[in-house]
């Protein structure tokens, strides 16, 4: 009789614990700051791997990785450079032809959190992701909902493109990723000398080529590794 007291005590024991791990994981919220995707940019400059926030931004970076499988980057050049500031790419060719993209997307708020003061009052948010040097954001006309396939690379902090996160009408840019090796080839480009060509401004004098854009590690090959 005891025997079999143990034994159900052992038992629900072992339940108790596995509904508590269950919770623990179902509770456990996407971190919106975690790399989920990784991209290799191949240029005529050199290579730059980028990081993307997919579960901060899940739209932005799902809108991105679609070109990028598509082969749609492969031969367009960075047209536009700003000394100091950003440098553009993902829609022209090197004869400054716009491609055909495809249907823009909503702007996407980054993620953000409750600023409190000093006795725990709400005060406001403030972004979680931002636009720091070497960010990873979309370029848009000025509808703030016209975001297609192009995207710039910050060469300083620009915190002057972040939404205000304190406002439901859409605003600023999206940014959804960051340099996470290649700076050095960010920065080459970034000096480049520029010119104006046919309509546009800040067009290198010599073309910066994106020969090839591949992703190199997604959520399910991350999994598979652990």
């Amino acid at each position: 009789m005891k025997n079999n007291f143990k034994i159900i005590i052992s038992f629900l024991f072992c339940v108790l614990l596995f509904a508590a791990v269950s919770c623990s994981k179902a509770e456990k919220k996407p971190d919106p700051l975690e790399i989920t995707h990784k991209v290799l940019l191949e240029t005529s400059e050199g290579n730059i791997t980028l990081g993307l926030y997919g579960n901060g931004m899940p739209v932005t970076v799902s809108n991105f990785i679609g070109y990028v499988d598509r082969g749609f980057y492969n031969g367009l050049i960075f047209h536009r450079v700003i000394k100091g500031f950003v440098i553009q790419g993902g829609g022209l060719d090197a004869d400054l032809n716009e491609k055909e993209s495809g249907a823009p997307i909503k702007l996407e708020m980054p993620p953000s959190a409750e600023v409190k003061d000093e006795n725990g009052k709400v005060t406001g948010k403030k972004l979680l992701i931002s636009h720091d040097k070497y960010t990873l954001a979309m370029a848009r006309r000025g509808d703030p909902d016209s975001a297609a396939s192009q995207f710039y690379i910050t060469l300083e902090a620009s915190h002057h493109l972040d939404p205000n996160p304190n406002t439901n009408q859409p605003n600023g840019y999206a940014p959804f990723g960051k340099v996470l090796e290649g700076f050095e080839v960010v920065d080459k480009i970034g000096a480049k000398p520029v010119t104006t060509k046919q309509m546009y401004q800040g067009v290198p004098v010599e073309n910066v080529n994106i020969i090839k854009m591949s992703v190199i590690a997604r959520p399910q090959q991350q999994e598979e590794k652990k």
